[in-house]
């Protein structure tokens, strides 16, 4: 099972990078286009808007993605699986107390730092090459370009950190957010 959720993780990038994953991202883009603020818009000349656009279009699909947290539950093998990749976080409520269930994903992990520098990227006031605050996504493709490495080995890579738990009496709930939550509580004071 664990083997199983990893491989649906780094299956996404695949995807992604079909002409069909291509087109879904195209238009998921253009439901949403950026908001620019007006002050830039009255300020720039067509020139300048035009030719912004063309590179922006050109790196926007590339710069889509998102983090995933996955709780699979067995009932048959009384076994509950986590994939974790990004900084999104899950907890077990079990007998009033806080069990954690992953662990983000961040710049400050050395396990992270590690394989970010060994891509040949770097960390820049806590962002990987300046942007991103997390280490593994879903997406982020541009993230994700040098083919002498494997997909695991990427400065981000949505290669998951899997768990597994016994299904047993005495859980009372499983708590999944991203790092809105995590960024304001505690494990013990979101359980």
């Amino acid at each position: 099972m664990r083997e199983g959720l990893r491989l649906s993780f780094l299956n996404v990038d695949v995807e992604l990078k079909t002409p069909q994953g291509q087109n879904e991202l195209g238009d998921l883009r253009r439901e949403k286009p950026p908001k620019k603020p007006a002050l830039l818009n009255i300020l720039s000349d067509e020139r300048d808007k035009k030719d912004e656009e063309q590179t922006n279009e050109e790196m926007m699909l590339d710069s889509i993605g998102c983090t995933s947290n996955v709780v699979l539950i067995n009932k048959d093998l009384k076994k509950i699986f986590v994939a974790n990749a990004g900084d999104s976080r899950c907890v077990m409520g079990k007998n009033g107390e806080a069990v954690e269930m992953s662990i983000d994903h961040k710049p400050e992990s050395q396990t992270e730092i590690d394989r970010i520098t060994k891509s040949g990227s770097t960390i820049t006031e806590g962002r990987v090459d300046g942007n991103l605050n997390l280490t593994r996504s879903l997406g982020d493709l541009k993230y994700k370009q040098r083919e002498h490495l494997k997909p695991e080995e990427q400065a981000i890579t949505a290669n998951p950190d899997t768990y597994e738990f016994d299904l047993v009496k005495g859980i009372d709930f499983i708590l999944m957010g991203c790092d809105g939550i995590w960024e304001k509580k505690s494990n013990e004071d979101a359980v």
